[in-house]
């Protein structure tokens, strides 16, 4: 589909969100829906504003936490990480309660704030320790500690439900850190996967590369 026919069909979609709020503006998901779309179009503005304003018309707490939660994920998507954390972590419900601290712990992933990230991770865990995207996103936090024993074991348990080439090329860069080998199958699936990805990453493996010979002119 072009480009000119993917906007025509988000607009429709739009267009039938904004019909569903007209006829039962008592629903809460239509008024979160629609922000979705708005996010992925970047209309974040109106995606803030229809929340904001929505939210004031429900009483309800799980109508309120459904809205509130949508907001964090528009914060999220604007690379405002401590806006969206301080709004998600105002979410009661739960059922998005997970979904919440799962949010968070990306957003202090993706400000460094490492050792907050895995707290957060480790809460959503607790609830759902086969799930393999907290699992992955635990292995991502537990690399960026410098932790390889134990990026390994969660990758490993992400590995055991999806292989995406992102998680295999991660779980490749812990291959290479303990073989100390430059090959490995999990680069070699990533590649077969997405060879773009695979091609784009090339320098964590250069700098990994450097780190693992330190160590070793360290040791001797």
């Amino acid at each position: 589909m072009g480009k000119m026919g993917s906007e025509k069909k988000r607009d429709d979609v739009i267009h039938k969100l904004i019909q569903k709020i007209d006829e039962n503006p008592n629903d809460a998901k239509n008024y979160y829906n629609l922000a979705a779309i708005l996010v992925k179009q970047q209309s974040f503005d109106q995606a803030e504003e229809l929340l904001v304003k929505s939210r004031e018309n429900f009483n309800d707490s799980s109508s309120v936490d459904l809205l509130t939660y949508g907001l964090g994920n528009v914060y999220y998507a604007e690379g405002l990480y401590e806006k969206a954390n301080r709004t998600f972590q105002t979410v009661r419900d739960q059922r998005l309660k997970k979904e919440a601290n799962m949010m968070i712990a990306q957003g202090y992933f993706a400000q460094s704030e490492y050792k907050m990230a895995f707290a957060f991770g480790l809460t959503v865990l607790e609830n759902s320790p086969s799930d393999a995207d907290v699992n992955e996103l635990m292995g991502d936090i537990s690399l960026a500690l410098g932790d390889i024993k134990m990026a390994q074991k969660y990758y490993d348990v992400a590995l055991k439900a999806k292989k995406t080439a992102k998680l295999l090329f991660n779980r490749g860069v812990v291959e290479m850190a303990i073989s100390k080998t430059k090959n490995n199958k999990f680069f070699d699936l990533s590649k077969e996967i997405d060879a773009k990805l695979f091609e784009q990453n090339k320098q964590r493996l250069v700098d990994v590369d450097k780190l693992l010979n330190k160590n070793v002119e360290e040791d001797d």
